[in-house]
């Protein structure tokens, strides 16, 4: 899930592994919608733990984008 502050649009949120392969991809929504962002699958299955890097370009209610990158752990039980 993509938080942020209030009114900010997510144009592309997008997540990707150690190899560059893009895993999740999503474009055009809200910051904090619950029912968006990367459940940790991809192709059905469940990834390894590990780091998996995101990408997102966002634009903020008074029309500024910005470009904003990094990095989260998957940590399954």
């Amino acid at each position: 899930m993509v938080h942020g502050t209030e009114g900010t649009k997510v144009l592309t949120f997008q997540v990707f592994d150690r190899w560059g392969e893009l895993l999740y991809e999503a474009a055009d929504f809200d910051v904090n919608d619950e029912s968006i962002g990367w459940d940790g699958n991809f192709r059905s299955k469940e990834m390894p733990n590990g780091v998996y890097v995101w990408f997102a370009e966002v634009e903020y209610s008074d029309g500024m984008k910005e470009v904003l990158k990094g990095s989260t752990q998957l940590i399954r039980n």
